[in-house]
């Protein structure tokens, strides 16, 4: 005798059937009998000759062995009955049966009582596994040899779990299986007894879980089709022996080690921790093969609808305290308190969703408690009684609990984002803050680098975390990692066949639960189809920003589920394709849809069946005693709410509005994948076709969903040419009734308005809808069915309501708009003497100095508005000293001692040596000049006054944050040294200067180039200084948040002006009937163009508007007998009229006549050298919001002059006017 054989049994045991029941304390409510051969009829007797025996502890698997005596000559079969309700048991055949040698470990005929599981994963990070619990609610396939071998119901209450037994034999007819509902009369079990291994030959049972009870057919199909039930249904190997336990389980990762390895995953973890790599292995094992219950983590009665408002729903279930709302609401609040803060909001530890708005909603509207948080009851174990029977379990597959539990996570994150962005708008910065975020903050803008972003230094570490704060970035950040996390792993779930097959399960139901199907994938399919970056309300650049780390977080490539939906709906051959979207070849969408008079067939599959769905929602009235599932009564209160209501409700039936929803929800889903992947492709868009190109196959296989579904509303509806459509005097969706564009919508290059007539100059293409090819493809139906009659006549009221308004809007536009000039550079530079100390260099200093004593004057009021009245007293007579000293240069040289200014050499009082001698020493006075003259005083005093106005600027610019204090204090050190090289007597010179002359020349340059290059941008000036800069007390007008958003959207709004050649300037500008552009805009030979960014920034309501006027300069040169060099002067004539104007998508451009000849004449007659105009041309953009304006461009932040009725009008003689836009200081980027 072999050791295999050996056994605790009788030494001679011969001729025994022996079945080994793995576990203890089993109830009669399933026990073996045996039946004769060919009847149903039990043999008593037989049965009740077993003799059982007990297996327990030590080298043995726990376990009772069933031994009767056997002989292979007895054709009697051995049956699983089941107790039943009804009185007779529910019997189920097992294989046939021999005589089996006693074994040691295992014995040839072993059934397992298994307790089902499955594995529930949470949302952080796609290498959570899941540990198991129990099943929910539902039912139980067991199939065996390929047929159905049993069916269970799972019933669950707050105490335990108990499953059901359908007697399914009395459901079949022949091959087929009655359509109609299966009860379950079996009484409640704690376990399934499977086989799982019969003489020694394993046992392989396939089974599944599933939400509903399967119709017949799809049981049928499942049945004859062994590829789709493998697909379906597992085979985790249930045959049991103490060294397969001891090897797979024991020191091995158990349930509670599992939930807490997978529980602590981030979303991007980028290597697995080890100790969830250990679980993830150990995890395999118990997907794979029965398992001690022993070993899961001890848990309360499963609660679907609870778990699934629940990121980590395992976390509750597997906590009997009852605690874990209570932590999760503490954890919410404690991350909440930090983000308001302005802390790092991104942690790795998990944050229940759910919690998280709570707090946040909160903090927006405060309500009462939310219930959903409260401390649950403390339970006991359910599974305290299966781990006292040492019962096994098998882990098996929900893929639909899983769909609904990411689907509703995904709503929920969507949903909080939106709570976010309500939450960041309540701050009082909040609209500056996103300005930074969106425009400073980012690297890049646009795919090139980000000019503004070097800007961000200006703002320190507090500035930047209220940046944060105000605009919510790292709460929306994590929110945008978890959204993209659990989008990403419902997508995983819709590509595994398992899923595929689980949804075809409830595509095979029948009536409205077919119908509440369909539309739940279609949901499904909407969670998918928008990535964060589209769902987020701040996100409009579509990225999120940090500015306290740096990077920021995008969302421009498409997402694994945007790729999904496009690929489903692209490929015929996938699985969800053809569940979801009929066969084009099933109908011809270029004429009229014709219902089948056949019935669909319910193979089973899942396939699409649009005569169903039109059966399903032909009643006036949802009964709700023909609702089965789930998804059924959520759908039949939508539709009794009247939240699917839309234009077309009244013409449908009430259960109508249901498909066409569905149908919205698929359409709209796969139209934004398309985009999203097309975009990501670079796909390149037509700039002159009215529309994008579309797919037409997939718009044909949308119509025919529709027409399929609703054939009585869309039935008519058909794809033909626009030319035959025309002929036919067809509706056509998109054209007929087709509004008339206003103005600011009309496309650039054809919305002209004369400067006579303000009316549109309205082309063909916008008047019919011309431009079509006749050959192009279009969708319409006649103009008489109920449908295009009703979207006419809704289509007419909304584009009366909208040029109503538009016609109000262009009325209170129209007075705004005014003509404008623009300046043009044609001065040429000087001859530049090199040499030092000649008479035209003297000259040419004092002609700078002029010209700085004049901007001295000119930016008085700007200095006095930012700087204070000293400074600017200071520097008008520092400036007006510096011209005195180069006049009286200038006259030496040209006169000598004769003129009146030579006699500022007058000695007017002289040091004496020996007080010389005493302040500075013997070697240093011999070098000191003791003729003090009235010229050496005013270079003494001019270089104090100089001194004085830099320490002056470097302190001011030290308050703003401005490293420019360094050239100022470079330039303050630069004419000390001028001073002390005035009060010495000079040595050995170069160019005239000596060494301190050079030094201070040095210093002063040095200094110039400092300020040049470290002196702050305006920008810049607004980030110190604003409510989020260090240096806020020096600007207390850019506290407030109107005022603070107001200079900060001028800063960014980049007012740009342009004078160049009209480009459609002809001559002679002949009428042409075929060219869209006017005459009279051929006719003008300049354009003026006006840009900003205002239009993009500023996209709510409110009216924009750009008051404009341009006048001509005369510029003439005249010979002076002075010394050969050229007079200037300018004259200014009225503001000139233009013929036209246009809008565009940033601004408005002018398009005048330029009058050369006229003006070169009149120049030609005062005896000029040379003469040529230019355009002057002021802008001045208004937005009016309300009882609110806003004027564009506004002072720069160091400026609190505020907007009055003296900056209304412009000033053609001043450049950088408050308030007023021109052609040099708003000069467009690259324009010469």
């Amino acid at each position: 005798m072999t050791q295999s054989t050996l056994s605790s049994g009788p030494c001679c045991e011969v001729n025994k059937l022996i079945v080994q029941v793995t576990g203890n304390g089993h109830s009669d409510t399933q026990r073996l009998a045996f039946y004769e051969h060919d009847s149903l009829k039990r043999l008593d007797a037989l049965t009740d000759s077993d003799r059982p025996e007990t297996l327990t502890g030590g080298y043995l698997l726990n376990s009772a062995l069933h031994v009767w005596a056997w002989s292979n000559t007895v054709k009697h079969r051995l049956w699983l009955d089941i107790a039943s309700v009804d009185g007779a048991p529910i019997r189920v055949p097992l294989p046939e049966v021999s005589i089996t040698p006693r074994q040691f470990d295992g014995q040839w005929n072993q059934i397992v009582p298994v307790v089902p599981f499955v594995a529930l994963p949470g949302v952080n990070s796609t290498q959570d596994s899941g540990t198991p619990v129990l099943c929910r609610a539902g039912f139980i396939y067991v199939f065996l040899n390929g047929r159905v071998w049993r069916e269970l119901e799972v019933r669950v209450d707050d105490e335990r779990t108990t499953y059901h037994d359908v007697d399914f034999n009395e459901y079949r007819m022949g091959d087929e299986i009655e359509p109609r509902s299966r009860l379950a009369t079996g009484q409640a079990l704690e376990d399934i007894w499977l086989p799982s291994s019969w003489n020694n030959l394993p046992v392989a049972p396939q089974l599944c879980f599933s939400e509903i009870q399967l119709s017949g057919p799809r049981l049928r199909c499942l049945e004859n089709d062994s590829a789709l039930r493998r697909q379906r249904c597992q085979s985790p190997n249930l045959r049991s022996s103490l060294a397969t336990f001891e090897r797979l389980f024991h020191n091995k990762p158990d349930g509670t080690a599992m939930l807490e390895a997978f529980g602590a995953l981030d979303a991007h973890d980028k290597v697995r921790p080890q100790a969830a790599a250990d679980a993830h292995v150990s995890w395999l094992n118990y997907d794979t093969h029965a398992f001690p219950v022993s070993r899961v983590a001890p848990q309360r009665a499963r609660q679907p609808g609870y778990e699934w408002l629940l990121d980590q729903p395992a976390r509750y279930l597997c906590d009997l305290s009852g605690q874990f709302p209570v932590r999760a609401l503490s954890e919410a609040h404690a991350h909440v308190t930090r983000s308001e803060r302005g802390e790092t909001a991104y942690q790795a530890t998990s944050l229940e969703t759910g919690a998280w708005a709570h707090w946040i909603g909160e903090l927006c509207t405060p309500q009462l408690g939310d219930e959903l948080w409260h401390e649950q009851p403390e339970v006991p174990d359910v599974l305290h009684r299966a781990r006292q029977r040492n019962l096994y379990g098998v882990m098996l597959q929900d893929p639909h609990y899983r769909l609904r539990h990411l689907h509703t996570r995904v709503n929920d994150q969507q949903n909080l984002l939106q709570l976010c962005a309500a939450r960041a708008s309540r701050h009082a910065h909040h609209a500056s803050a996103l300005l930074v975020q969106q425009l400073v903050v980012p690297s890049t803008l646009g795919g090139g680098i980000n000019p503004l972003h070097k800007q961000l230094n200006a703002l320190k570490l507090q500035g930047r975390i209220d940046v944060n704060r105000f605009t919510a970035s790292g709460e929306r950040q994590q929110l945008w990692r978890s959204l993209e996390m659990s989008q990403a792993l419902l997508s995983e779930c819709l590509t595994t066949r398992r899923t595929q097959q689980t949804l075809a399960d409830h595509l095979s139901l029948e009536g409205f639960d077919y119908v509440a199907a369909l539309h739940f994938v279609s949901q499904l399919f909407a969670s998918l189809a928008t990535r964060p970056s589209q769902t987020d309300p701040l996100a409009v650049n579509g990225e999120v920003g940090d500015a306290v780390t740096g990077p920021s977080k995008s969302g421009s490539d498409p997402s694994d589920g945007q790729r999904l939906i496009q690929h489903i709906a692209n490929d015929e051959t996938h699985p969800l394709h053809r569940m979801l979207w009929p066969a084009l070849e099933s109908q011809d969408t270029n004429a009229p849809y014709v219902q089948s008079a056949v019935p669909d067939i319910n193979s089973g599959d899942g396939l699409f069946r649009p005569n169903a769905l039109l059966a399903a929602v032909s009643c006036e009235v949802i009964d709700p005693k023909q609702l089965n599932t789930l998804d059924a009564y959520l759908l039949a209160g939508l539709v009794e709410s009247g939240s699917l209501n839309n234009t077309l409700t009244g013409t449908l039936k009430a259960a109508a509005a249901a498909l066409g929803n569905l149908f919205e929800n698929l359409q709209g889903s796969v139209d934004t994948a398309e985009r999203a992947v097309q975009a990501a492709r670079n796909i390149p868009i037509s700039t002159t076709s009215p529309a994008p190109v579309v797919n037409l196959t997939q718009q044909k296989r949308a119509v025919a969903q529709l027409r399929s579904m609703l054939p009585g509303g869309f039935g008519a509806l058909h794809f033909l040419t626009h030319q035959e459509a025309r002929n036919k005097n067809l509706y056509i969706f998109g054209l007929t009734d087709l509004p008339k564009i206003p103005e600011r919508l009309r496309r650039p290059s054809l919305d002209y308005r004369s400067a006579s007539d303000i009316s549109m100059v309205e082309p063909q293409h916008y008047r019919n809808g011309g431009d079509l090819h006749p050959n192009t493809i279009v969708i319409a139906m006649p103009r008489e069915h109920r449908v295009a009659q009703l979207v006419s006549s809704v289509n007419q009221r909304v584009n009366a309501a909208w040029q109503e308004n538009m016609a109000e809007q262009e009325k209170v536009r129209g007075n705004a708009i005014q003509q404008a000039v623009k300046h043009q550079q044609a001065l040429k530079s000087e001859w530049m003497y090199k040499a030092l100390n000649s008479t035209p260099f003297a000259a040419m200093v004092g002609m700078l100095e002029v010209w700085n004593l004049r901007n001295e004057w000119v930016a008085w009021d700007a200095v006095e508005r930012e700087k204070g009245q000293l400074r600017a007293v200071g520097g008008a007579a520092g400036a007006g000293l510096d011209l005195l000293i180069a006049m009286e240069a200038l006259s030496v040289k040209l006169a000598g001692s004769q003129l009146i200014l030579s006699a500022a050499n007058k000695t007017l009082f002289v040091i004496p040596e020996a007080f010389g001698t005493r302040v500075l020493g013997a070697k240093l006075a011999q070098r000191l000049v003791k003729n003090i003259t009235a010229s050496l005083l005013g270079r003494i005093t001019a270089g104090s006054v100089f001194v004085g106005l830099n320490l002056y600027d470097a302190w001011y610019a030290h308050q703003w944050g401005d490293d420019a204090k360094w050239g100022h204090l470079l330039m303050a050190a630069g004419g000390l040294t001028g001073i002390a090289s005035t009060m010495t007597v000079g040595g050995a010179t170069l160019l005239g200067l000596g060494p301190l002359g050079w030094i201070t020349l040095i210093f002063v340059s040095i200094g110039l180039s400092l300020v040049y290059w470290l002196g702050s941008t305006p920008i810049e000036d607004w980030l110190s200084a604003g409510p989020f800069g260090p240096n806020a007390d020096r600007a207390p007008h850019l506290q407030s948040p109107e005022p603070a958003f107001y200079y900060l959207v001028s800063l960014i709004a980049d007012i740009r002006i342009t004078v160049e050649r009209n480009p459609e300037y002809t001559v002679p500008a002949y009428s042409e009937h075929y060219n869209p552009v006017p005459k009279y805009v051929r006719e003008a030979d300049t354009r003026i163009r006006i840009e900003s960014n205002l239009p993009g920034l500023l996209t709510g309501p409110g009216d924009l508007s750009t008051k404009a006027s341009c006048a001509l300069m005369m510029v003439r040169r005249f010979q002076t007998r002075f010394d050969g060099s050229p007079r200037v002067e300018t004259q200014l004539y009225p503001e000139t009229k233009p013929i036209t104007y246009r809008r565009t998508i940033n601004g408005l451009e002018i398009f005048i006549v330029t009058p050369w000849e006229r003006y070169a004449e009149t120049a030609r007659s005062n005896d000029a050298v040379s003469a040529h105009i230019e355009w002057q041309v002021r802008a001045q953009l208004t937005l009016s919001d309300g009882d609110s304006s806003w004027v564009f461009p506004a002072p720069k932040p160091k400026d609190p002059t505020p907007f009055n009725s003296t900056h209304a009008a412009p000033n053609f003689k001043e450049v950088g006017q408050l308030y007023w836009a021109d052609e040099t200081t708003h000069r467009a980027r690259g324009d010469n």
